[in-house]
């Protein structure tokens, strides 16, 4: 796996042993003990061999063809999970292992649930679910507090839910707390189902609200009551208000305290930052807009401020707020303050854990003594947050080492995870790495998890401690015991019975373990687990010294004829072009290899054989005369390579002889062209037989681009002269190029791009559509003349054209977003040729209205559904009459359409996605609907909207009735969870007011924190 590609694993550290030349093995899972299944042995599932190309698209689609239902397709899933650089296909791993079902592989996917990508760790939450793991639990509360990104907090939740039901009640009412409404969803529903069956849940969930100051607590409760007793709660019940929060604008400010964050940028440039609040600026560097966050981080550098710094720093503390700590981390690198009288103004305070981090962190890398001394002693804080920051500093520090290794006594894991870190990193230093081993050889006994069980093996095998190595051999961990057998064997300590069934173990964890030279000579050809075989031929490379010439002879031999081009290329070093024939035969093969790496490692090897022209004369004309056609055509290669006048009388005797194959002699033939015309002067026989060589300057074949299916009804897009399919296509959920293709080809000719969707981007680029009757919707989320120009100039130059189709302001939420400059920008734009039509994208349908009767804008894109159908009343009627064109988009309501509302009869048919976009498609006025399918299958489902886009009359009043009960019960899920209190503002003002007097009125502790 030589490419890298986005998603790549950091390179983890491990002991010298056999086992762990394969590949980094972090994480390895539990296994039965067993022999390997004596069918699987000698055999190799293609997909195997295509899971460790260095093609990271080929490795995608090997690890979905895996035979999942032999054990050897399972752990080559462990292995593509755990160490591949490509987080697809990690992802896809750890999907496919869920679906196997076997517990074996829950350890594995435990340890893929610390993956740096979060689709991975999703993945694993998922998979761990549907094997119905109870050892997810503690990851899922760990999970809940820590983990940074919302839809894996989401999958953590449901995936404790579906394994504990009842038992996971705690870290549900907990995630009710949580700053993004749509991990609160996923709680309300898993309480809501729980609570359906078990009254116990109920009455917990009723003593919880009333006990709690959390204002989303109490309006989930409502929420939760109205579904268990089927009677509609009002979204202004009891519990689902707060008490308003203290302002973060004074008075005079309340132009920056606008809904749509574009605007609130574009005045935050015209204003002196010393006029903004510095409560306000922290609270951006937590807002989703990318734009308003980098101006806020950029406003607090230049302040300089160390007041603001503090409280920017309390956004580490709250990993859950998606980009925040990432902001505050990039404005304290850039610092250009004294960081370490802020170092110590920090330890001056009671300690904060992010706070903490960046102190010690600092004191570490200055060296800084005093610094150093006052972070020691927070090594034993009560809180467990505020030890692991100490901690995170002090591994770096040599001085501190004896106060970081009696941390490993720490009664929490995660404490003692930061040691452990340090450990797997292999500190530089000899007498370093010595402490860290005797100190974890120590802690032996104490050692829980397999993280410290692997630790504790690593760092015996490291002293040569046979007697806790000897105990490892017992470990239930396959990983834990493989390092113990590697040791083991290593010393030659390990009897020949236990060799023999580490050997035959079904795991190729352990039977790489016990490689020698002579297991590795049959492992290499015989095991069923590809990274085995590539585990014994490094051993044999590694140690060819310790073999006769035979018997590296047969091992290169056997390899070059394996479907792994890795060995293969590996072979190709161990051959000699001037040993035996059969050697300089396996090497003219390989030359011809499909793998680039297999020829050039043959090619290496021919190379440097002195005496290779003879040896290939007399392969070629010889007593013992090769016979094999593609022998032959490779010899005749290497023996003209050089294209000299030696070599052209080479080839004019084998052009004449009449003997060679039809084969040999077309390959001769097309030789000739390497070999100047001026040559065949003197051989006019020779110069007939010359291949025609291509007209210099002549052009290729134009490319056919397939058109669009006929049969697709393309609509006007008001009155822009554009005509576009009633689907546009987004590319939000990164569709590969073939399923965008598909969609083309169907008769899809409207994209929906933003910046970030690479895989639409290369398709846009690639010419494997024609750009003529493409329509693609790009836009901006930013607001100001200036702003605009420069998001039109990188979508032109991202796309690689001259003009974009229709370009929106993006996501409006305010009236003040398209004022006339914003609308004079884009019809400037217009009038240049830069852009064909503009308009933007709201929510809010009176804002939309209103602006059309200020403007004439050409394009809007709104929110319309069976359960939004309030555009039907005024908007769409007023955009056209005017001739606006219209986009809809979220046709299913994120889904709820597609499932029963409250009060309707279970038995009642539900409505379909394609049913969603007919609908809306079928209103006057509408251009075209946005679809954005996750998958291949979900686009080919959606794709029947093309066929027929309007829904049939009498199937109008039902889906309108079906709406009618998905919104009742939608608006009392925003009054109650989506929009209750417990957001990114209340979150940082709970982070603000914290070490704040409980005494004081929440106003009064705003302002001093404004000074």
């Amino acid at each position: 796996m030589g490419s890298t590609s986005p998603g790549a694993r950091p390179a983890a550290s491990f002991s010298n042993t056999a086992l762990l030349m394969m590949a980094s093995m972090s994480g390895m899972s539990s296994t039965l003990p067993g022999r390997v299944e004596s069918a699987c042995m000698g055999s190799l599932d293609p997909a195997a061999v295509r899971l460790l190309d260095e093609n990271a698209e080929v490795r995608r689609e090997a690890v979905e063809a895996l035979d999942t239902s032999v054990p050897p397709g399972r752990y080559a899933l462990r292995q593509a999970l755990l160490t591949d650089e490509d987080a697809e296909v990690r992802a896809s791993a750890a999907r496919r292992l869920g679906e196997a079902r076997d517990d074996r592989f829950v350890p594995a996917l435990l340890e893929a649930l610390g993956d740096p990508l979060p689709s991975v760790r999703d993945r694993a939450w998922r998979a761990l679910a549907r094997m119905g793991a109870q050892s997810l639990l503690p990851q899922a509360s760990r999970a809940l507090r820590e983990e940074p990104v919302w839809w894996v907090r989401r999958a953590a939740i449901r995936a404790a839910a579906s394994v504990a039901g009842s038992g996971a009640l705690e870290l549900l009412l907990e995630a009710l707390e949580d700053p993004f409404w749509r991990v609160r969803n996923a709680a309300v529903q898993a309480l809501g189902w729980l609570g359906d069956a078990e009254p116990l849940v109920r009455q917990r969930v009723g003593a919880m609200a009333e006990g709690s100051r959390k204002g989303a607590v109490r309006a989930a409760a409502v929420y939760l009551e109205g579904v268990w007793s089927g009677v509609a709660s009002s979204p202004g019940a009891p519990g689902s208000s707060s008490q308003p929060g203290p302002e973060l604008f004074p008075r005079g400010m309340e132009a920056l305290d606008n809904e749509d964050p574009a605007v609130v940028t574009a005045r935050l440039e015209r204003m002196p930052s010393s006029d903004v609040p510095v409560s306000a600026l922290v609270k951006w560097l937590g807002d989703p807009h990318e734009p308003l966050r980098t101006l806020a981080r950029r406003l607090l550098r230049e302040r300089r401020d160390a007041e603001a710094l503090r409280l920017a720093m309390r956004w580490l503390d709250e990993p859950r707020v998606p980009h925040a700590a990432d902001e505050v981390r990039a404005l304290l690198e850039r610092l250009d303050l004294d960081d370490v009288a802020l170092a110590s103004r920090i330890l001056d305070e009671p300690p904060r854990p992010g706070a903490v981090g960046h102190a010690a962190w600092l004191a570490a890398r200055r060296a800084h003594a005093g610094l150093l001394e006052r972070v020691r002693p927070l090594v034993q804080h009560p809180e467990p947050a505020v030890r692991r920051a100490a901690l995170s500093g002090l591994v770096h520090d040599p001085e501190s080492r004896v106060v970081v290794l009696a941390a490993l006594e720490d009664p929490d894991e995660a404490v003692r995870g930061t040691i452990l870190s340090a450990w797997e990193r292999r500190p530089v230093a000899q007498d370093a790495l010595e402490t860290y081993a005797r100190a974890l050889v120590a802690f032996a006994p104490r050692a829980r998890s397999p993280r410290e069980r692997r630790a504790v093996a690593e760092a015996a095998a490291l002293l040569e401690d046979e007697a806790v190595l000897s105990q490892a051999l017992e470990d239930v961990e396959p990983s834990v015991r493989a390092v113990a057998l590697a040791a083991l064997a290593a010393r030659g300590v390990l009897s020949d019975a236990e060799v023999r069934a580490a050997s035959e173990h079904e795991d190729p964890w352990i039977r790489a373990a016990v490689l020698n030279v002579e297991s590795a000579r049959v492992a290499c050809d015989d095991d069923p687990d590809l990274s085995v075989r590539r585990a014994a031929m490094s051993l044999l490379m590694s140690r060819r010294h310790e073999l006769r010439p035979h018997e590296v002879r047969s091992v290169a031999l056997a390899g070059s004829r394996l479907p792994d081009p890795w060995i293969r290329a590996r072979a190709a070093g161990l051959l000699r072009a001037e040993g035996e024939r059969e050697e300089l035969s396996a090497l003219l093969r390989l030359s011809l290899d499909t793998s680039p790496m297999v020829r050039a490692a043959a090619a290496s090897a021919l190379e440097v054989c002195e005496t290779l022209d003879e040896r290939l004369a007399g392969l070629l004309h010889g007593p013992e005369r090769e016979q094999a056609e593609d022998l032959r055509v490779s010899a005749y290669t290497w023996l003209l390579r050089q294209a000299d006048g030696a070599a052209f009388e080479r080839l004019c005797a084998a052009l004449r002889d009449s003997t060679e194959p039809a084969r040999v002699a077309s390959h001769l033939e097309a030789l000739t062209l390497v070999f100047p015309d001026e040559a065949f002067e003197a051989v006019p026989d020779l110069h007939r037989r010359r291949p025609t060589r291509p007209q210099r300057g002549t052009a290729s074949p134009a490319r056919v681009v397939p058109e669009p299916s006929p049969h697709t009804s393309q609509r006007p897009l008001g009155q822009t002269g554009l005509n576009l399919s009633p689907l546009v296509l987004s590319g939000a959920h990164g569709l590969p190029a073939r399923s965008l293709a598909e969609a083309h080809e169907a008769g899809v000719n409207a994209f929906f791009w933003e910046p970030r969707y690479a895989e639409l981007t290369r398709f846009l680029r690639s010419g494997r559509i024609r750009r003529d009757g493409l329509v693609v919707v790009a836009g901006t989320y930013h607001s100001g003349a200036e702003a605009i120009r420069r998001d039109v100039r990188a979508a032109l130059r991202l796309l690689r054209t001259d003009r974009l189709d229709v370009f929106l302001l993006f996501w409006v939420r305010s009236r003040e977003r398209l004022d006339a400059e914003n609308f004079e920008a884009l019809e400037a734009l217009r009038a240049e040729g830069k852009v064909r039509a503009f308009g933007f994208s709201t929510h809010h349908r009176d804002i939309a209205l209103e602006a059309l009767r200020q403007h004439p804008w050409p394009v809007v894109m709104t929110r319309h559904s069976a359960a939004h159908p309030g555009a039907e009343a005024a908007f769409f009627p007023e955009a056209l009459a005017r001739g606006t064109g219209v986009l809809t988009f979220t046709a299913t309501c994120y889904g709820r359409l597609l499932r029963p509302a409250p009060g309707e009869p279970p038995d009642l048919p539900l409505p379909s996605a394609v049913d969603c976009y007919r609908y809306s498609l079928s209103q006057p006025g509408v251009g075209a609907c946005l679809t954005a399918p996750r998958n291949h299958r979900e686009l080919r489902q959606n794709l029947e909207v093309l066929e027929r886009p309007w829904m049939m009359p009498d199937v109008l009043a039902a889906m309108r009735t079906h709406g009618e009960r998905v919104r009742a019960s939608n608006q009392r899920f925003n009054a109650l969870v989506r929009q209750a209190p417990g957001g990114t503002r209340d979150t940082l003002l709970a982070l603000l007011d914290e070490d704040e007097p409980p005494s004081d009125a929440p106003t009064q502790r705003m302002r001093r924190e404004r000074g």
